[in-house]
């Protein structure tokens, strides 16, 4: 199998810049490739997710919700296409492709610590740090572009699960980054310290040169099988997913029982138009989502997420202790505290409104004479479709998680005839309600006239 050249291109605009920077810095080369790999790291990360969101096929998997509640995406249809270049992007995927960013974000907490407090400052005064910084984001924005269009063109989003994009080893390195990044600080030092600055400056250079080109023939090394279509990809993939499955074992709450990697396909609807429809109320929505937040999922479907709870639990208890610093009269670390834990809620709540946005948001409810449709009016995909007769133990929610806070809508909620256990559910809308409408008795009589129970 050939070589690809873009994904070794991908891999030169980094280490071009880790080269130069490496003769430029002397001394402190190695702490300059170790930051210029940080910010390709950071990309890294950011292309998964983004790969991820490509993907066509889904397996049964459950990531844990610890902080991540996009379980009502599970089974969301349809895609959207953002540029010619690259595939749609199908919401579906949105939980396991920010799963990885979200992660990023903690364990980023540490790295940016050791940058600040034991990176010399003459690196930070250094006149070449902004245009490392610039050429090194450029550098690492122009890779990433680069394997998004190769993996494109090579159609491995239509074959690939997302759980299958995961350059485990990467992924892992990211997560003891912080401490590399000590180490080529305090090797740095020590060399500094014990010969002089210009004595190791050949040392340092030689060091981070030998990184770079060791990288370099890594990236050449896996560019002929990275994106290959031959026969042996399927075996590649399978054993990618059962890397996967050990590495990430530790973010999961469960895994469901083995399906087969599925498209989920629209479910059948009537041609005629509707003799009605219905949307949910936009404000109800972002409300939802807010309430959501700090719910720990219990609205729309009432699927308390233990993890979630768990977690608000311990916010609400670290903000009470933030209260003892306030009662010992230091301001400061109870401004600290406080400050962060406030902040990760404001978080969560944008991700939920993001969440209910993307699940409920563009949704009409279509009446037809014989079943109720929900349509995705921005995806431009049916969501799921109940005959009448198949509707049973309609009720109506008005309070507050049927309509948020002081939302004046309501959620029409039924059971189903036909309706198996959620874990069976491998292509189907397993929700079985009508959510954030103005009216919510007038919906609830309108099934029943037709054939609801």
């Amino acid at each position: 199998m050939t070589r690809n050249r873009r994904v070794v291109l991908a891999a030169l605009s980094v280490e071009t810049v880790a080269a130069v920077s490496a003769v430029v810095y002397g001394h402190l080369a190695i702490v300059a490739v170790a930051v210029l790999y940080w910010i390709d790291l950071l990309f890294l990360m950011g292309r998964v997710g983004v790969q991820r969101l490509f993907a066509r096929r889904t397996r049964g998997v459950e990531i844990l919700r610890l902080l991540l509640p996009f379980r009502l995406l599970k089974h969301k249809r349809g895609a959207v296409t953002l540029t010619d270049r690259l595939p749609p992007v199908y919401p579906k995927n949105l939980p396991v492709a920010m799963a990885t960013l979200w992660w990023g974000l903690p364990i980023s907490v540490p790295i940016v610590a050791v940058a600040a407090f034991t990176i010399p400052g003459a690196f930070w005064s250094n006149p070449a740090t902004p245009l490392l910084l610039v050429a090194g984001t450029l550098a690492a924005a122009a890779k990433s572009w680069l394997i998004l269009q190769e993996y494109a063109a090579t159609g491995a989003h239509e074959r690939e699960s997302p759980l299958a994009v995961n350059p485990w080893k990467r992924l892992a390195l990211f997560v003891f980054y912080g401490g590399i990044l000590y180490l080529a600080t305090d090797f740095t030092a020590s060399l500094v310290t014990d010969n002089g600055v210009e004595s190791p400056r050949s040392s340092a250079i030689a060091v981070a040169l030998l990184l770079v080109v060791l990288r370099l023939a890594y990236s050449v090394r896996v560019s002929r099988t990275r994106f290959g279509t031959d026969s042996g990809v399927e075996n590649r993939d399978r054993e990618v997913e059962e890397a996967e499955d050990g590495m990430l074992s530790w973010l999961r709450s469960g895994i469901a029982p083995e399906q087969e990697t599925a498209i989920l396909a629209p479910p059948s609807t009537p041609d005629r138009r509707p003799f009605e429809t219905v949307e949910p109320e936009s404000r109800s929505i972002r409300l939802a989502g807010v309430l959501n937040a700090l719910a720990a999922g219990l609205v729309v479907d009432d699927r308390l997420s233990d993890a979630g709870l768990n977690l608000r639990v311990l916010v609400i208890l670290l903000f009470l202790f933030s209260l003892l610093f306030l009662l010992d009269g230091s301001v400061i670390p109870f401004l600290f505290l406080s400050g962060c834990l406030f902040g990760l809620l404001a978080v969560l709540a944008v991700l939920s409104i993001l969440h209910m946005r993307l699940a409920l948001g563009g949704v009409e409810y279509r009446f037809h004479d014989t079943e109720v449709v929900a349509y995705d009016s921005n995806l431009g995909e049916p969501q799921w479709a109940v005959p009448y007769d198949c509707i049973r133990d309609i009720s109506v929610e008005t309070g507050t998680f049927g309509a948020p806070l002081w939302a004046d809508t309501g959620t029409v909620s039924f059971e189903r005839v036909d309706n198996p256990p959620e874990d069976a559910l491998d292509d189907r809308e397993p929700r079985s309600s009508i959510a954030f409408v103005p009216d919510p008795e007038r919906v609830a009589e309108l099934i029943r006239s037709r054939g609801g129970r």
